[in-house]
Formats: structure tokens, sequence, C-alpha cells
């Protein structure tokens, strides 16, 4: 019998049910996921939309609402707008709903884990769906019947009776095998677990050698001639333990994947335990045959799910922009100057097809851009000004040019100066992370992500540096970023070093307080607070064990830039949301961070610290890899009135979750309680303010964690750091009166679990909004998938202006030139000044009269070809095309020959950049390349190559080469054009290495 994997996932689970939109039941296959698929533009055409108006109508019908009330949500569907509440018809776009079982072969042997628990939650969802069903029609709300969502409990485990079942029992009741019908047989597992090793080795995990009782275990089992398989479900893991135990002389060898019986008693001179990477609930001891499995959960503490794996595309930032641009956007091509881009266009052209972006230039220019050549263009990025568009082939573009690369030189000679500043500054020097600080890491409750991972590495990296380090992280909420600081902490707690994690609001202190708190529960460490929450008494206390070095970690607000605080050896200062600091804090922390490292945390960083960062002036550090199981979070931006408030509220309540609602004005705030209360009687709301006793505040915090209450009316003192799982919903009252990025931040205090979060931005009415109300609104809800942090912080940038880089004004040369440029053009005069010769881009011409291209049928949105085509474009090499390459067959299929062309060719210019040609040209039965007079090509070689009668190379003329070939067909052609490039490209490297060696 085949394993059939099955999962679900999606807006919302449905329990057995699976929306087909095809209608077509297939067998699964091993190894199958069915997906339930939310309700995208795709699905709101033909027939789906047909279908959906028709249940959205029957809907409004039961509920006794006019038809024009329903106007709003049809216009909607017909215009391929997503509406307010659309998941929940979501069945109506389709003709039937099947059963997950359906897909299931008919001998597929069912596991149900926990019956009681698995009839329970089908209930308890049964329930809820029902309940909801019932207000909305109380409430005249067109709505769907349970139903059409999902079947019944009774239906649910009605379509398992036909399948052979093991029921897997937690809790073994006298008469329930009895219950079953047909032939049934209990087992009862009693099995030894690991649970007395687990206890010993969570009492000694802050000591010095904290893996102990694990080397004493494995090497008593070892030595009785038993077998220790120790299970680690990630590789990071598997190498920390190996590492670990050999430290204590205990011998381990990895698993080589052959298939072993691990029952069977160890060979004489093999290893006192084997390592193997898998997934285990957890461990056990077979006692009659010398037997034990160990799991890295049971060594190291608790982990959480496993995230999903996620490609690593290594994308840059701003090359998200392309997603969005649009018909009318300014870019900006490097040798042209400022355009606008009119779309992307097919031209067939000596009778072969290519795709080309076509720019409006000023009169009536235009430029037909190749999409290989897509390097050489940005989205403009200036902020604030509205620059004009050149003239295709004037000179006002190259004057402007030059007035940006003067502007350039002159912030370069500043910045050499400040880099040399840094490079000249005595920091500490951390030592490399030891085996005490690898088991630390070990314990952290969940999986690194990537990009987690590498900015750990390149945090350490820092430290282990003589000068003082000076990083940005900015990483989109929730993402991971305090615990790499808590890593960079810990790792100055060892070498000694005192640490103070500076936050901008009291609020936020606290939650970073107790989050350090519980995770160095287990170490000697002392962690303090300095905020309003502490009494004076325990203030001064503070202050007083600051300066005696008995506190190791002290978090504190502005409070901790006090003249009266004295470290006795500071070695670290994390910064969390920097830009909330005032003009003089800042004066006062240059003065504190000029001899230690420095670690600023954001999640929106504001334009001027992107753009430092962009520029390389600081170091900087960008995590988009999402949590594990994290959904994005539904924004709508609404009028603000009663039914809206109450709808959402009961919403987030119907689920057991807790509501924020966000009014920034104390002194109407009590008043608002009271609007609130009598709209939502069934919900406890509770006040919280900056403005507050900070011990009543403190209380208000605690309370609503623990859900004595599930609404909390409070100003922005929530925007950074508070994390409450449960609280899912969140209302804005007066949006528009906000920033950009503190809409953002506000918006990430929801959606931290695996729940769904909403976010209702409460505005009076449009017609009342200023135009910039109106641009910040458009972006928040725009960017509403994970990971929007940079884009939001690129386009606040757009918004209020980058400012010049060392100036105080928020214009400059930047706005002529946009972004990207002005950065290439920096970086170009800093090489300049140093010394160092600039590096020679070469742009060489593809003609091999080929049709590749992205068809759309193959790709049909056309911002996703963009994207593509500009990573294809910005390829370094022949690696960096076939991932591309992967990722869309993963995504769209099989590739078609006229992409499989376009990968081909792509391949072939990632080569003829790297060998430094400046065009690669079909003529007739040879190619002719014609070589860039700054080539990394050798002449010595050169003539090696055309000296070699096989080679099939020619040299008609200086800098031409000739390739001849005898194939037909022009994938052929292709082919052959790249294997003759390869044999270049050889010829390159071999030379760069005979210059690399001793």
């Amino acid at each position: 019998r085949r394993p059939v994997r099955v999962e679900l996932w999606g807006d919302e689970v449905e329990s057995l049910r699976f929306f087909n939109p095809d209608t077509q039941r297939t067998e699964a296959e091993a190894g199958d996921t069915l997906l339930i698929p939310p309700v995208r533009e795709e699905l709101m055409v033909g027939a789906y939309r047909d279908r959906a108006r028709r249940g959205i109508r029957e809907a409004g019908a039961a509920a006794g609402l006019p038809s024009r009330k329903l106007q709003p949500m049809l216009d909607d569907l017909d215009n391929g707008i997503p509406f307010m509440g659309i998941e929940g018809f979501r069945p109506a776009f389709f003709e039937g709903l099947d059963a997950i079982t359906d897909y299931l072969p008919a001998n597929a042997l069912v596991f149900v884990l926990d019956p009681m628990a698995t009839g329970e939650r089908l209930s308890n969802q049964w329930e809820r769906l029902s309940g909801g069903h019932e207000a909305a029609l109380k409430a005249h709300l067109p709505a769907l019947a349970p139903e059409r969502h999902a079947l019944t409990p009774h239906e649910a485990l009605e379509t398992l009776a036909p399948h052979d079942q093991i029921l897997a029992h937690v809790l073994q009741m006298v008469d329930e095998v009895g219950a079953v019908d047909g032939p049934a047989r209990a087992i009862r597992f009693d099995v030894p677990t690991n649970h007395d090793l687990s206890h010993a080795l969570g009492q000694t995990r802050g000591d010095r050698e904290p893996l102990k009782p694990l080397a004493e275990s494995v090497r008593s089992w070892a030595a009785d001639g038993g077998r220790v398989v120790l299970c680690c479900h990630q590789e990071t893991q598997l190498e920390r333990l190996e590492r670990l135990l050999r430290g204590y002389g205990v011998t381990v060898a990895r698993a080589d994947g052959a298939p072993r019986d691990y029952l069977a008693p160890p060979r004489q001179g093999e290893p006192s335990a084997v390592l193997v990477r898998g997934q285990v609930s957890g461990g056990f001891r077979l006692l009659s045959h010398g037997f034990a499995l160990i799991t890295d959960e049971e060594i190291f503490g608790h982990k959480a799910p496993k995230r999903r794996a996620r490609r690593d595309t290594d994308v840059s930032p701003f090359l998200q922009s392309f997603k969005e641009l649009e018909p009318g956007d300014l870019v900006v091509h490097a040798d042209h100057g400022i355009g606008r881009y009119d779309g992307l266009t097919k031209l067939v052209l000596a009778g072969t097809e290519a795709d080309f972006l076509v720019i409006q230039f000023a009169g009536k220019d235009k430029l037909f851009l190749p999409v290989y050549k897509l390097g050489r263009l940005q989205k403009y990025a200036g902020g604030g000004a509205n620059p004009r568009v050149d003239k295709l082939g004037g000179t006002s573009w190259q004057k402007v040019r030059a007035k940006a690369k003067a502007s350039a030189e002159e912030d370069a000679y500043v910045l050499l100066e400040l880099y040399a500043r840094r490079e000249l500054a005595k920091g500490y020097a951390f030592s490399p992370p030891d085996d005490y600080y690898r088991n630390f890491e070990a314990t952290f409750p969940f999986e690194e992500t990537p990009d987690q991972a590498r900015v750990i590495e390149e945090v350490l990296m820092d430290m282990s540096r003589p000068r003082p380090m000076d990083r940005l992280l900015c990483g989109d909420v929730g993402f991971g970023k305090t615990e790499v600081a808590l890593r960079a902490i810990f790792k100055a707690i060892v070498d000694g070093k005192q640490v103070a994690l500076l936050v901008p609001t009291t609020v936020l202190a606290l939650q970073h307080y107790k989050t350090i708190k519980a995770r160095l529960a287990d170490y000697p460490v002392k962690v303090a607070l300095l905020s309003r929450f502490a009494s004076r008494d325990e203030q001064k206390e503070t202050i007083k064990d600051i300066k005696t070095g008995r506190v190791d970690v002290v978090v504190g607000t502005h409070r901790l830039l006090s003249k009266d605080i004295t470290f006795n050896d500071i070695g670290l200062l994390v910064l969390d949301e920097e830009h909330r600091f005032g003009v003089r804090h800042k004066e006062r922390l240059k003065e504190v961070r000029t001899d230690i490292d420095v670690l600023s945390m954001t999640a929106t960083p504001i334009p001027r610290t992107l753009q430092l960062s962009v520029s390389g002036l600081r170091d900087l550090s960008v995590i988009t890899t999402p949590p594990s199981d994290r959904l994005s979070v539904k924004t709508f931006v609404c009028r603000a009135t009663d039914q809206v408030v109450r709808d959402a509220i009961l919403r987030e309540l119907g689920r057991g979750g807790q509501i924020y609602f966000v009014h920034n004005r104390v002194h109407s705030i009590e008043n608002r309680k009271a609007w609130l209360t009598a709209l939502v009687p069934e919900a406890r709301i509770v006040v919280g303010h900056g403005q507050m006793d900070p011990k009543q505040l403190e209380q208000v915090m605690v309370d609503f964690t623990e859900g004595r209450f599930n609404v909390l009316l409070s100003t922005t003192i929530i925007e950074s750091g508070i994390d409450i799982p449960s609280a899912n919903t969140m209302l804005v009252d007066h949006a528009d009166h906000y920033g950009l990025a503190q809409l953002y931040q506000l918006r990430g205090r929801v959606g931290r679990s695996r729940e769904r979060g909403y976010c209702y931005l409460l505005v009076p009415g449009e017609a009342t909004l200023t135009p910039e109300a109106r641009k910040r609104l458009a972006v928040i809800q725009k960017f509403t998938e994970l990971g929007s942090g940079f884009a939001v912080a690129s386009h606040d940038m757009e918004l209020r202006g980058a400012g010049e880089l060392l100036g105080t004004k928020q214009k400059g040369q930047m706005q002529a030139v946009g972004l990207d440029l002005y950065a290439e053009l920096l970086e170009e005069a800093v090489r300049t000044l140093r010394g160092e010769a600039p590096p020679v881009s070469f742009d060489p011409d593809i003609n091999l009269q080929t049709t590749a291209r992205l068809p759309e049928e193959f790709v049909p949105d056309n911002h996703v070809r963009l994207v593509l085509y500009k990573r294809l474009a910005n390829a370094n090499d022949e690696e960096d095309v076939l991932a591309v390459a992967d990722e869309m067959q993963d995504r769209f299929g099989a590739l078609p020959p006229v992409v499989e062309n376009l990968i081909e060719l792509m391949r072939v210019r990632t080569l003829a950049r790297y060998t430094g040609l400046q065009s690669v040209d079909l003529q007739g039965p040879f190619v002719r390349l014609t070589v860039h007079p700054q080539t990394p090509l050798s002449i010595g070689a050169i003539i090696g190559l055309v000296s070699d009668p096989g080679s099939g190379f020619t040299a008609p003329a200086d800098f031409k080469l000739d390739y001849h070939f005898s194939l037909e067909g022009r994938r052929d052609t292709l082919t052959a054009t790249r294997i003759a490039l390869q044999r270049l490209a050889e010829l390159v490297t071999e030379a760069q290495s005979a210059q690399e060696a001793p």
C-alpha cells in the first residue's frame, strides 16, 4: 500500500473538504499535496464569476437583504476586486465540493491520530460555522449555509468508513474496541521514554558542561553493548550535536543513508552513537534489544513546528519594484535618462519573436529595450519631486548625470573619512563561538530560517573584528530579529562584557525584558529593566549594579542615555527602532557608540537610514524569510461606521481571539471606550495609554496578555514589539493621520500566529482624505505580503524623499537620477578615491536570430514576467539563470521550447559578460564574437585557441572571433554558441587562477 500524504493549508482549513475548480476527481499519488485555492482575480471571470453572483444573490435573499445592498459586492466581483469577506463566499465559485477521501486510492490505509480530539475539533468547527451563519441572518447579512463550507462531523467521519483505519488513542477507554464495527484489535504500547535524561539535561542547561548527562548515558549504554541513535530534524542541529559530543570524548558517526538494522547490536569498533536526520515525536528505549533513540528536542528543549521550505532566490529588495511597475511609471535608463514605462510588447524581427520594454521619452521618442538589457533599467525612486522626462539622444541627461557624479564625489570624500575613522577605531574583538555558545544556540525553540542563520553569522563575524560593529538589521515584524540580537547578547556576556538594549517605549522595554529573562533563565545572567515601570528605588539599585558590573544585560528606554548611567564594561549596544528616538537622544548615542559594537534593528527603516545602509555607510542585513505557517494580514480601508466596527470585533470574538483598537488621542479615549461598550456589549474592554501610572499600565498589559480582557483600546504605545499571538484583529481610528512606517508597524501587531490577521484602517471618508494620505493608505493596503517592510520603506522614501546623503535637507542630486544610479555613482567615486581601478561592466548585444521569450500563456501576469526577465538580466552566472529556470518549472510547469531558448540565450549572455564580449551575432554558418578591448581574455590564450584547428575558432580581424559550426536548428545554434563561450570562460578562469597562485 502506497502512503499518501494529504496536506491542507490556505486561508482557513476546512476539514475533509476540497474545492476542485475543474470538478475532476483523480486518485492522489504518493506524496501529493492538495491545496484549497484562495479567491484571486483569476477566479473572478467566466463561469466562476457567474456562479458566485448567483450564490451571493441567493444568500442575500435568505437574509432578507434588498438587491441594492448587494450591488457594491457584485460590482467589485465584476471588476475583479476581492471585496471584504469574499472568502466566506468561496464555495459559491465552484460547481461542487469534493471530500478529500474521494482523492484517496481505494486501498488507502488511514491513520486517525487521537480520534476523540478529532471528533471534538470537527464539532467545534461545525458549531463555529453554524453560529456565524445564524448571526449573519439575524443581522440581515448575506452568508452561505454551513453545509456549503464543510461536511458535518458525522459526514466527515462517514467518508473514512470505506477505508481501513488505525485509531491511535491517547486515552484508552475500556469499551473503545467494542465500539468499532468489524474486526478490530487493541495494541498497548508501553515503552520506556527518555524523560529522566531530558530532565537531567534541563537541570544542567546553564552549566559549562550542559551535555554531561547525555555523554555519560551514551557511554554507559554503549559499554553495555547497546545501540544509541541520536535523531535531529535539521542539518544545523546535527552539526552542533556532533561537535558538542566530540568535546566530551564521545565517538559519533553520521548515518550514511544506507538502510541499516539499528536494532542489531553494534559491531566491534563502531562508534558509541549514530547521528541521523529525521523527525520523531519522542525518543524511547527498547531494553530487550539494547536500543535507545534520543531526539534533539529531548536534548535541547522543545522545538516549534518546522517551517515550510522556501526557495532562496537572493533577490535584491529593489528588484521587487518591478512587481509594481505600471504603464506611466517613471524609469531610469543608465545611458538615456528618465522616461516613462509604456508596457511590455512582442515584436517580430527577421522572422523571430522577442519581448521588449517600451520606454517613452520626451516628445514622441520611444526606446524598445530588449528584455535581456533590463540590467540597465531601474524604476525611478528619488522621492518628493516629479523629475523631467529626458529627450532620447539629447545632452540634458549627460549634464544631469555629470552633476550627480560630482555630488557623489563630494559625498565620497566625507564617506571615506567616516570609513577611515571607523576602521581606525579600536573596539573589542569578541572570541569565536565555543561549545557553550553552541549549546545556547541549540536551545532556540524554533528552526532558524536561511536568512536568520546568515544574519547571525554576519553579526558574529562583525563582533570578532577589532573595529566596532555598526550593523543595521532590517526584518519584517515577527521575523526573528530578537533572536539575532539574543545570540549577539549571549556572545557578549560569555566574553564578560555588559550589554544595553535601548528601546523607544516602556511597553516594548517590558516585552524585551521578559523575553530575555525567559531565554536566559537557565544561565547565570542578571537581567535588569530601567524604565518608568521600575520604581525610583529599583532604578537606583539598577544604576548602582550597572556601575559595579553586577548587571549583565539592561533593557531600558531613553533613561539609559542619562548622564548618571555609567557601565562597568559595556561591549554591545542593541538599538530597537532607532528612528523613534529624538535628535537629542541621537546626539547622546553618537557619544556612547564610538568604540563599542552596535546592532540596530528595525522593521521599516526611515528613508535616511535606508539610504545610508544601501549606500554602504552602514552594514545592512535583511531578513525576508517568513516564520512557520505565517499568513499575511488582510488589510481593509473602511469608513468608520458602527456596522464595520461591530462586525470586525464580533468576528474576532467568534473565533476566540482578541482585538486592538488604536485611538491616538488620550483626551478622548474614554469617550471612545463608552462608544465601543455601547456598540459591542459582548466585549470586555480595557484602556491603556502612555500617560497612565506605570504600574497601572503594566497591569493593563498583563491583564490583556492573560486574556482577562478581549479588547485593548490604546494609543500607539503598542506600535513596536508587542507579541500577543491571540490578538489577531486591529482597528486603527483615523488611520489617515498616521505615517506609512507607523501604520506598517501597527499592523505587524496582529497575525503573529497561525491565525489569519485582519487590520481595518478606519477613515472618515475618501472625500476628506488628503492626496498624501490616500497614497499612504494605498501603499499599506497593497503591501500585505509577508516580508514587505523593505518595500514599504522604499515607498516611504519615494513619498518623503531620501535627502542628501550626509546633509540634513530632504533634497539632493539623488532626485535627479534616482536612488539606484546615485548609489552606483557613489560606489564608483569611492573606488576612484581609493585608487582602485573601477570594474569594467560588459553589456553585450546578443543577436542569435531565435525566438526566445516568456509567452503570455505560460506566464499570464505581466508583473511576474517583468520580474522574471529582470532576474534573468541581472544573473551573474549560469547557475543564477538555471535557478530561475528551475523556479519557473516549479511554478508554471514544463518549459515550452521558446522559454528553453530564453534560458539558453541568458546563459550565453552571462558567459559573454564574463569573457568580456561586446556582441554575439549569428552570421550564417558561424557566430561572430566582438571582443571588448578590456576583455579578461589574454592575447596568448586567444592565439592558442585560434591556432588549434579543431577548436572551430578563427580571427578575421582585430577584436573579432568567429566560431564555425555545422548544426541544424536554432536550438542547436544556441547550445553550440553556449559551449563555445564556455570554452572562452574556462580560459578566463585559468588565467585568473594563475594570477592568484603564489
